[in-house]
């Protein structure tokens, strides 16, 4: 549309998760920010419409029968006089989109190189580019465990050697930018425990609450479970508040792994360049999930983001206790395990709730996970059949436990309370 996409209807389908959840969940925030070229921390997106209305772009949703039944669909239709186009596009979990058809021509558009379509060149979009043709060293983890017998590198480095072969890059660059990723992560938590506002959110600030609790000496357990507890309150939000944060593999499951990692680092006083290493160690399960499943929840359930993001954790946690690639491996593989079937059922369609507790509770299992991982414990099922399992079980779920606000606690008479009372106060402030 060269920069002028005039008239642009966005379209959901109406058996899909975005039919309920795109405007609690900012999907049609994202939509807006992505029409006017914004960054993903740019403070304008808090309030896009004017912007909007400055650029001159007249912007619709709705949602009907599409005749297209994918999970997390965007048909967008755009229109400027005679000039019309329509691309197809999925959400494939972690604020990643794919671009599957433009017009009647099939693509596949990721954002991680330069592509061409009818002479127009699209820039990359993703902070590491994908050479191309795509070369990666490993898919799954016993493709990285034979890789490895001949290099003999740690978890961390392993994580670094994937991503520096997939981009083109430097060893050092990749280190760096995950040190980049490690700042906002340490940034939302000191964030969130300076407090936060805002309006369109279910929960107040629970952290507050523990924080004050643990400093009276009223709550069981240790310093580790504190922090834990503690740092992914803080992240979770910012998160609500329309804060910064990393979508570590998701923003509904954004507290997990960063949380329990620098609490666990915190706690043993581990330096900055420590943290990163256990970030990237904790990274090679995210690789053979995305690789392999998915981090959606609306493809596979809570499992797929919280389950997820404990077994990056595990992983992360094993090798700070200086857990072998196996160890940290089978610390992923006994995490993935515990959280098999998990769902996903928001309250009022809001990701604050169950979402805050199956982060703490996901964190946790992380932990145990490492301590039976690194003890000897037997995780049995290899994390690769063990990623194959949940992504099986996460399609097999009902289509109301899947992100839907359709279904579990959703549904109960007091979370419709709950929605209807935040909705007519937001009525009443607009």
């Amino acid at each position: 549309m060269q920069d002028d996409p005039g008239r642009v209807v966005v379209s959901y389908d109406s058996g899909d998760a975005l039919a309920t959840t795109h405007e609690s969940q900012g999907s049609d925030m994202g939509m807006k920010g992505g029409l006017l070229g914004f960054e993903a921390d740019d403070i304008r997106l808090l309030d896009p419409d004017k912007y909007l209305a400055e650029a001159g772009i007249e912007l619709s949703f709705r949602v009907c029968d599409t005749g297209i039944h994918l999970p997390n669909l965007y048909l967008v239709h755009m229109q400027r006089g005679d000039v019309e186009m329509e691309l197809h596009a999925v959400s494939t979990g972690g604020g990643m989109i794919e671009i599957i058809r433009i017009n009647d021509v099939p693509v596949s558009i990721k954002g991680d190189r330069q592509e061409e379509f009818r002479k127009i060149r699209l820039s990359p979009v993703l902070p590491i580019h994908s050479r191309d043709p795509v070369e990666v060293p490993f898919k799954s983890c016993s493709q990285m465990i034979r890789y490895n017998k001949k290099e003999n590198l740690s978890a961390w480095e392993l994580a670094t050697a994937y991503e520096s072969i997939r981009g083109n890059i430097s060893r050092e660059e990749v280190f760096q930018r995950m040190h980049e990723l490690y700042a906002v992560m340490r940034g939302s938590i000191d964030a969130g425990l300076n407090g936060t506002r805002h309006k369109d959110r279910i929960l107040g600030e629970q952290s507050a609450r523990y924080k004050k609790s643990m400093e009276a000496g009223a709550l069981a357990g240790g310093e580790v479970i504190h922090k834990i507890t503690l740092y992914i309150s803080a992240i979770m939000e910012v998160k609500s508040s329309m804060g910064i944060i990393v979508a570590a593999p998701t923003a509904g499951s954004c507290g997990t792994f960063p949380g329990v990692v620098i609490a666990v680092a915190d706690s043993l006083k581990l330096t900055d360049e420590q943290v990163v290493k256990a970030l990237l160690a904790g990274s090679l399960t995210g690789l053979f999930i995305a690789t392999s499943s998915t981090f959606s929840a609306e493809i596979g359930g809570c499992q797929a983001e919280c389950g997820s993001g404990a077994g990056m954790a595990a992983a992360a946690i094993a090798w700070i206790m200086g857990g072998k690639v196996e160890q940290c491996m089978a610390a992923s593989s006994l995490a993935l395990q515990n959280s098999l079937g998990m769902i996903c059922d928001p309250i009022a369609a809001r990701v604050e709730a169950p979402c805050l507790g199956r982060n703490i509770s996901s964190a946790l299992n992380a932990l145990s996970s490492a301590n039976m991982a690194l003890a000897g414990y037997e995780h049995l099922i290899p994390l690769d059949e063990v990623i194959e399992t949940m992504d099986r079980v996460g399609k097999s779920m009902p289509h109301e436990l899947r992100c839907t606000a359709l279904g579990g606690l959703s549904i109960t008479p007091s979370a419709k309370e709950i929605q209807r009372k935040l909705e007519s106060k937001i009525a009443k402030e607009t």
